[in-house]
């Protein structure tokens, strides 16, 4: 499960850096074009805007991964282990609740308001390819959310399986390093 975990953390932690280089090329374009140049990319601010949309939910698994979400452990380490253990389990079902309601309410706000065409596309596609050209929806920008979400429901579903191991092999969750590894484990 670890190394599933590991090659999951490589391929958002690639999108994601490849997410935040065209950001920064295109933004560092924008600033050179408007203060250098005086002209401007019609699009960019808009694209960046969506590429950092995607980036926040497809980054916010990665945060939790590495424990860098807001949590208080203390009630669930001042517990015995068990208890902790069942606590944490509890907590990360009520997560997956919550993030479940939340994918479910952006997939209808995806679903009802993201046909329309993302206006910064549809400049730079008919501009590179004519009018007629395909441009995607805002649906593309709108399921950001809930894509996102459900990484991270699964993400707390794995910890479920995780704390009921400990809980067979006698480790507590205060044992926890780096966001949901065991302590020991590579």
């Amino acid at each position: 499960m670890l190394a599933l975990r590991r090659a999951f953390d490589a391929v958002v932690s690639t999108v994601v850096v490849w997410m935040l280089i065209v950001l920064l090329v295109v933004m560092t374009t924008q600033v050179v074009l408007r203060y250098g140049f005086s002209a401007s990319l019609i699009w960019a601010e808009e694209t960046s805007r969506y590429l950092l949309i995607w980036v926040t939910f497809l980054s916010i698994v990665l945060a939790y991964e590495r424990g860098e979400i807001a949590s208080v452990p203390m009630l669930r380490d001042a517990l015995p282990r068990k208890a902790g253990l069942v606590l944490a389990m509890f907590a990360n079902v009520c997560g997956i609740v919550l993030l479940a309601v939340l994918v479910w309410y952006g997939l209808v706000y995806a679903n009802r308001l993201g046909s329309a065409p993302i206006p910064a596309m549809k400049f730079l596609l008919g501009d590179l390819f004519g009018p007629g050209f395909p441009t995607p929806a805002m649906y593309w920008v709108y399921v950001s959310l809930p894509i996102g979400l459900s990484i991270l429901a699964l993400r707390l579903a794995v910890d479920i399986i995780l704390y009921g191991r400990m809980m067979a092999t006698g480790e507590s969750a205060a044992d926890l390093r780096d966001g949901g590894v065991p302590e020991g484990h590579p």
